[in-house]
């Protein structure tokens, strides 16, 4: 851990790291589930600018997730195997199912990729959520012992379960960018197995919490609590809401940012000893990751769309938009599964004890 993490027990700020760990998605979530979906002007409005907020927030997250691969640890892309695999093989074999879906003329094919898609996103979700509980438990010297991660992570992986499984119960067609997918039909009793295993860890975890309280008369730190509730309002089902469902990737969104910007400011102040330098750095970043998230998500594939000539009553009028979406998000979760280690000596030195 850098100097500045070690004399600041902080992500960025006292003040702000809370709310974006996921203290903003608990203090909304009310006002999603109450209110809005009850006012459909108001549904609409908020619809509109959850889009116009995922060009600044939603898109970048991805983006920068390529420059810290292709940038910091582009001395490993030829040297170890596990970024030669995400960085290299992985978006090859990507491209490589996108072409022969594309020749196959297989809408069947494009619907397993955006199932994927799903299955690795919740699974993405989930690590983060989980990381976040960690690290900021870590910078405030508080440590879990064995029993107690693994409950922990189990029950969080259940929650993620018991989510996707809502998603897939019974026979139902959904949509995206106009191409249509089908949930997985599994039967009724699966998520009432994956409820039952949500709940039982939950209350495992919180007799291991209580029971260490009452030993040592130490609470967990509220930003890890924090941290935690927050992956249930995103992911347990009876807590469904359809726009609070959209405004999900955004929260996820500014977790990400949050630990991305205190990995930079920590390395640069180590490096240079100058927060000012540290701010410029961090404001460069996030404005790249702008400008090639908008390029990516929205101004290539629109052109694309337009352009090229492709069967538009197959694939519908929106395939490229479809494609590029699909693809980043797919590779993204290969690409922080081996950026965020604790033994990536840039993030243990920088974020970890």
């Amino acid at each position: 851990m850098s100097s500045a993490t070690k004399n600041h027990q902080f992500l960025l700020s006292p003040k702000t790291d809370w709310l974006t760990i996921g203290g903003l998605s608990i203090l909304l979530f009310p006002i999603f589930f109450f209110l809005i979906p009850n006012d459909s002007d108001l549904s609409g409005k908020a619809e509109w600018f959850l889009y116009a907020i995922a060009f600044v927030v939603n898109y970048p997250h991805f983006t920068v997730a390529y420059q810290l691969l292709y940038s910091d640890y582009r001395h490993l892309l030829l040297k170890d195997f596990r970024f030669i695999w995400a960085g290299i093989i992985v978006p090859i074999l990507l491209f490589v199912y996108i072409v022969w879906a594309h020749f196959a003329k297989s809408e069947a094919m494009l619907a397993y990729f955006v199932e994927f898609m799903f299955v690795i996103v919740g699974w993405h979700f989930t690590k983060q959520a989980y990381g976040a509980v960690m690290v900021t438990s870590s910078m405030k010297k508080y440590y879990y012992n064995s029993w107690e991660r693994h409950v922990l992570k189990f029950n969080m992986y259940a929650l993620w379960i018991t989510s996707f499984l809502s998603f897939n119960i019974g026979e139902k067609t959904y949509d995206y960018w106009g191409i249509k997918y089908y949930s997985l039909n599994f039967p009724k009793v699966a998520i009432h197995v994956a409820y039952g295993l949500t709940a039982a860890s939950l209350f495992l975890f919180a007799g291991l919490m209580l029971f260490r309280i009452v030993k040592t008369k130490e609470w967990p730190p509220l930003i890890s609590i924090i941290s935690f509730v927050a992956i249930y309002t995103w992911f347990l089902p009876i807590m469904y809401d359809p726009i609070y469902f959209l405004a999900v990737p955004f929260f996820h969104s500014i977790q990400y940012f949050t630990f991305v910007l205190a990995l930079k400011k920590n390395q640069i102040v180590a490096q240079t000893n100058s927060k000012d330098k540290a701010l410029k750095t961090a404001i460069a970043y996030v404005a790249f990751a702008v400008l090639t998230g908008v390029l990516f998500f929205e101004g290539i594939p629109r052109v694309l769309d337009v352009a090229v000539t492709y069967d538009h009553e197959l694939f519908g009028e929106g395939l490229f938009l479809f494609l590029f979406s699909v693809f980043i998000n797919i590779h993204h979760y290969f690409i922080d599964n081996v950026i965020w280690r604790k033994d990536n000596e840039l993030v243990k030195r920088h974020l970890f004890n």
